[in-house]
């Protein structure tokens, strides 16, 4: 039985480790995403807001823009609701970009959710580190103590 739950906690610590990976990627995907658009030329447009069409629960905005009509997920909303189906907002749409949407000209929000998904990855890897040196120590003990 011992060895079962040691199976299980070396597990554990495994996903654990993957899924702070994993979130410490995505904040410097965000951060990548942020770089790359934050210099375009953006332009105030006029959109409804309208259930995706891949995934119902999901907002996107259409727009018209130089006489087409889009329908996109802005890139800076990840972590917070659009508004309600049919609400009128002004979108940002990159000049050379048309299919690239913002909801602030400054694409600040892309910022503020690296620094949410960056931060708990490593409050993630944080305690990982510090029951690693917890566990180490108790060993430690233990062996000091058996002498």
């Amino acid at each position: 039985m011992n060895k079962i739950v040691g199976i299980v906690e070396r597990i554990l610590r495994i996903i654990m480790f993957v899924v702070a990976v994993a979130m410490l990627g995505g904040a410097l995907f965000l951060l990548g995403l942020h770089q790359t658009n934050k210099n375009l030329e953006k332009i105030p447009v006029s959109g409804k807001i309208v259930y995706g069409t891949e995934v119902k629960a999901i907002h996107e905005v259409t727009y018209s823009f130089e006489g087409k009509e889009h329908q996109k997920r802005p890139l800076d909303v990840y972590f917070r609701k659009l508004g309600d189906d049919g609400k009128k907002i002004t979108v940002y749409v990159a000049k050379d970009h048309p299919t690239r949407i913002f909801i602030s000209k400054t694409g600040r929000p892309l910022i503020d959710s690296a620094g949410l998904i960056g931060g708990w990855s490593l409050v993630l890897l944080l305690i990982l580190f510090g029951e690693h040196q917890l566990l180490r120590r108790m060993k430690m003990l233990e062996e000091n103590s058996e002498k």
